[in-house]
């Protein structure tokens, strides 16, 4: 039978068509009728039955019209695929002057570049997807061709090393690209490669540290564990001593020397509490020269801090949630910054499991619900979507996912993310390595992409698993 299909209002459209003609959901397609063609998008289908344990007669489903018609509905029109001209044309017409960003290919039509709209990044993106999905990939595809096609900085909070290596471009063999595609983007991220600093723990060509002092004051009472009730008296000794100095002009050990140098009981027990701690001896604490982005020159790029690479889980959180600070500090230059958080339910959880994780999470509220007029964007990336704090996600108008078995975390997502066509998150379960969704701000229409090639060197990858190899 051949595909038929109908509208009531101009705008959307149901269609029946037999299983051997059938239309992917998620293609494009052209709805013809006697006066006019239209391009239209399929959002879900499903198999008829012909009666109760009958065979399947055909497949109905709905979609919605992308050239909608001005004299309302229609019956009885001939549904088909839409040509790879078509669908190029509707892309380059959707993004008018906007760069756009090909994040790969059409999942449903692979000769049509996946095209995601830059200027979409300028609202909040949630990025999810299980482990072995692609997700940290994407990310990186993602990034790339946001330093390549925008001038816009980002700041990555990279707590597993994955992106460590975005200034590297790795060589034509393993790159995969043609001999002309690979010299022209080459050429082009190698003049943008020195504009990204990387900062990491022992060993990195940029540490990853702070000044004790610099941190606000509520940060370095939480680093201490001070409470002003529970531990009023070493509290209000540090309140003593931390006047001493120049504002922000003290680092952890000129607080240990002062809290040596007097007699006084408190201070004493303050002393003993950094020492017992262990405090003095993490390795995130700098001298009196700036850290992090104030170390950074006035034509910077890209900032990484590779929290991961910090010792213990309390040095990255109070890295992050300092980081973090600064940049909600540095706001009222509203000059646009993609803030890009991977693994965000160990920077941003619902649940925190520590102070300086707490503090983390709050920052990322505040970002998420008041930034974006400053400028400040958020990237999160996450294979945990049910732990991510809630108030973040909510706040995104963009949503990235990659294969996700969950049906719980499904459901969620499609109840978050209204925007996104129930019928393609769905469809998350099926999906393949290196296939998504694409939805919100960032894309024309809600579209299924397939992952193309990265220009850079992963940093992080899968341990090898040749120890299950055919002996």
């Amino acid at each position: 039978m051949t595909a038929r299909a109908s509208s009531i209002d101009g705008r959307t459209f149901a269609f029946e068509t037999s299983t051997t003609d059938a239309v992917p959901v998620g293609a494009y397609v052209t709805v013809s009728t006697d006066e006019n063609v239209f391009l239209g998008q399929v959002l879900d289908a499903a198999l008829t039955q012909a009666a109760a344990g009958g065979s399947v007669r055909s497949i109905t489903g709905s979609g919605r019209l992308l050239s909608p018609s001005g004299d309302g509905g229609f019956d009885d029109a001939t549904l088909g695929l839409a040509d790879t001209e078509l669908v190029t044309e509707h892309f380059t017409t959707a993004l008018g002057s906007t760069a756009g960003l090909e994040l790969g290919t059409l999942q449903t039509t692979t000769e049509v570049p996946a095209l995601l709209n830059a200027k979409g990044f300028g609202r909040h993106t949630f990025l999810c997807g299980q482990s072995g999905s692609g997700k940290t990939y994407t990310l990186g595809v993602v990034l790339e061709r946001l330093l390549l096609e925008t001038d816009i900085r980002m700041v990555i909070i990279d707590p597993n090393s994955d992106f460590v290596n975005l200034g590297a471009v790795r060589p034509q063999e393993s790159a995969g690209f043609s001999d002309s595609e690979y010299q022209r983007l080459s050429e082009r991220y190698e003049a943008i490669s020195p504009h990204i600093h990387v900062f990491g723990g022992e060993g990195s060509k940029g540490r990853l540290r702070a000044v004790f002092g610099r941190l606000s004051f509520e940060q370095q009472t939480m680093v201490l564990g001070l409470d002003p009730v529970r531990d009023a008296e070493e509290y209000n000794a540090f309140v003593r001593i931390t006047r001493r100095f120049e504002e922000g002009d003290y680092t952890i050990d000129d607080v240990m020397a002062a809290t040596r140098s007097t007699f006084a009981d408190d201070a004493r027990r303050l002393g003993l509490r950094i020492d017992n701690l262990g405090i003095q001896q993490q390795s995130i604490w700098a001298g009196k020269e700036a850290p992090l982005l104030n170390e950074l020159p006035d034509d910077w790029r890209v900032m990484v801090a590779d929290v991961g690479s910090l010792p213990s889980a309390t040095e990255s959180s109070i890295a992050a949630a300092a980081l973090l600070a600064f940049l909600w500090e540095q706001r009222r230059r509203r000059e646009p910054v993609l803030i890009v958080i991977d693994e965000a339910h160990n920077v941003c959880p619902q649940e925190p499991t520590d102070v300086n994780q707490a503090l983390a999470t709050e920052h990322v509220v505040r970002i998420a619900g008041e930034g974006r007029k400053f400028g400040r964007y958020l990237l999160l990336s996450t294979q945990r979507p049910s732990k991510v704090h809630r108030n973040v996600i909510s706040q995104c108008d963009n949503l990235l996912l990659m294969k996700m078995n969950s049906a719980a975390d499904l459901d969620t997502l499609s109840q978050t993310f209204s925007f996104a066509p129930s019928g393609l998150i769905e469809l998350a379960s099926g999906f393949q390595l290196g296939e998504g969704l694409a939805a919100g701000k960032i894309a024309p229409d809600p579209i299924l992409f397939k992952s193309g090639r990265r220009l850079t060197v992963e940093g992080g990858s899968d341990v090898s698993s040749a120890w299950a190899r055919r002996r």
